[in-house]
């Protein structure tokens, strides 16, 4: 069964080629345009992963992250934090999430970040 992914960008070509090499690689992608709407989203798709952009209109990806790591429900999945902001993964270390990635991406890191989170999370259950 494909691992789920649940996407969140607020640059529509950005998500559409992540989730387009994501499918590629095997796994079942939600691309979600923006925060709004995230914690539906959440419950409806039961991702295994999350991949959040750091800067989003609204709500910040870090405090979407910090929400998520926070509530029993959803603090298991893991969340990969992209961020274009330079040293970024310095400075929003304390958000929770579990693994950091500067833009612009390379899709075969991408992956083998994914991979990665995706064993230490089965490891840990």
């Amino acid at each position: 069964m494909a691992k789920k992914i649940l996407i969140v960008d607020d640059d529509p070509e950005l998500l559409e080629a992540i989730d387009l090499s994501l499918t590629f690689s095997g796994f079942q992608v939600r691309p979600l345009l923006g925060s709004e709407n995230i914690l539906p989203m959440i419950d409806d798709f039961e991702p295994d992963l999350i991949i959040l952009d750091y800067i989003l209109k609204g709500i910040t990806g870090g405090e979407v992250c910090r929400q998520l790591k926070s509530n029993p429900a959803t603090k298991a999945i893991p969340v990969i934090m992209l961020s274009a902001y330079p040293g970024g993964g310095n400075v929003i270390k304390d958000v929770g999430y579990d693994a950091f990635i500067s833009k612009p991406l390379d899709i075969d890191f991408l992956v083998s970040k994914i991979n990665a989170c995706l064993d230490s999370s089965s490891s840990n259950l």
